[in-house]
């Protein structure tokens, strides 16, 4: 074995030795550690996330062995036995001490952006927007004509016409639509991390996802019908009030109408009333 190649072991050795030291404080300081899945995400791609995790982490790019041995010296062989079939596939591992869910919506919430691909199915229906392009006049004029999106020359520019869908969502993004897309800047492909598990220690939290329209809906559901017990029961609460002193209101003047009394909520009205029934009767009578 030659000199060289010892050296190089040794500093691959010791590097591997500063990284596992370096998990195991991470396990130290943070209260999870959830694992997301790399694949489709450039480095690039990576470096954003990092900047938006930072706030509430620290994500780390490591081997899986690597955080396999980190686990089973900080718990114990049979918790990394439990996580072992978990790890699979590339991943990087984010260190935190809030919740897996509320990580989840954070990420949800600053999702990045990149440029399509052709042969790419669109994932939602891709718009290109109404107004000044900034374009040249010019024989670009026949990409904006091929995919069928109005165009006018104002002001020595190619402004678009109306809001145009050149790509439905689920179907397929071609070479054109792509070079239209880039002439523009539009980057229609979302991404984000997709959180495979959570682990705090002792449990293993998997299928990280929140339907937030789901719970809006269900949220909205529950005040609704708390609500209507609250009005059927006229519990004098804020929300409430305000719809019970009208209908109490207008309860009131409704007795006091069928009493006829002269009171000025219901004086006009019994004006009225009276005089119905005194032309009803003189119609009864034939008096003329």
């Amino acid at each position: 074995m030659s000199l060289k190649y010892k050296a190089i072991k040794k500093v691959t050795k010791l590097k591997k030795s500063k990284q596992l030291d370096e998990i195991i404080r991470l396990l130290n300081d943070f209260k999870y550690i959830i694992v997301a899945d790399l694949i489709g995400l450039r480095s690039s791609e990576i470096q954003e996330i990092r900047k938006i995790v930072r706030n509430y982490g620290i994500l780390k790019v490591a081997k899986n062995n690597l955080v396999k041995i980190a686990i089973e010296k900080k718990f114990g062989k049979q918790i990394r036995d439990k996580i072992d079939k978990l790890l699979t596939n590339q991943n990087c591992f984010i260190f935190t001490n809030i919740n897996p869910y509320e990580l989840y919506l954070i990420l949800e919430k600053n999702k990045i952006y990149s440029a399509a691909q052709p042969g790419m199915k669109a994932p939602i229906d891709i718009i290109v927007p109404a107004g000044n392009t900034g374009l040249t006049p010019g024989p670009i004029l026949s990409k904006f004509s091929k995919l069928k999106v109005p165009t006018k020359i104002e002001e020595g520019s190619v402004w678009i016409a109306k809001d145009t869908i050149v790509a439905k969502q689920g179907t397929e993004i071609t070479k054109e639509i792509v070079e239209l897309l880039n002439l523009l800047n539009i980057k229609p492909i979302s991404k984000t991390l997709n959180l495979k598990f959570a682990f705090d220690g002792k449990n293993i939290i998997e299928k990280i996802v929140l339907d937030i329209e789901e719970i809006r809906k269900e949220i909205i559901d529950a005040y609704n019908n708390a609500l209507k017990i609250a009005l059927n029961n006229a519990l004098p609460v804020k929300e409430t009030l305000p719809a019970l002193i009208l209908s109490a209101q207008m309860n009131s003047i409704k007795l006091l109408q069928n009493m006829v009394l002269p009171e000025k909520e219901s004086l006009s009205f019994n004006l009225i009333k009276a005089q119905m029934l005194a032309k009803y009767l003189l119609d009864k009578l034939n008096v003329k």
